[in-house]
Formats: C-alpha cells, sequence, structure tokens
C-alpha cells in the first residue's frame, strides 16, 4: 500500500510551484514538472510519485532562480 501522506505532500509542492507560476495551467505545471525528473520521460502516466515531487522540486528552484 502506497503512503497516504505521499498525498498532502505532493499536493503542497504543487500548490508552492503553482502560486509561483500562476498563469500556468494544472495540466502544464503537470507536465513540466513531470519532464524535469531524472531520467525524463514523455509518457508521465506511469511516473511515481516521489519521482514526481522531485520534479516539481527542481522546477520549484528553477523559478525562484529566474525570479
Amino acid at each position: 500500500m502506497r503512503d497516504p501522506e505521499r498525498i498532502d505532500e505532493v499536493l503542497d509542492l504543487i500548490r508552492e510551484v503553482w502560486q509561483s507560476n500562476p498563469d500556468l495551467r494544472l495540466g502544464q505545471l503537470i507536465v513540466n514538472a513531470a519532464r524535469m525528473r531524472e531520467p525524463a520521460t514523455e509518457n508521465i502516466f506511469y511516473i511515481e510519485d516521489e519521482s514526481l515531487a522531485k520534479g516539481l522540486m527542481r522546477y520549484l528552484e528553477l523559478v525562484k532562480s529566474k525570479n
């Protein structure tokens, strides 16, 4: 069974990234973050939540470095 705690952690990251980029649509944000993970992939359907979270963190670092 997957850890239910991951839900709040991932949603908090999504919220933080999205508030830093309010012009993005949610789908854009998810695809961009998924592509920031290692290794990058075009098919985001199968990525694990932990991997998406890493991509979200990398994306957030990129956004903050531009500000």
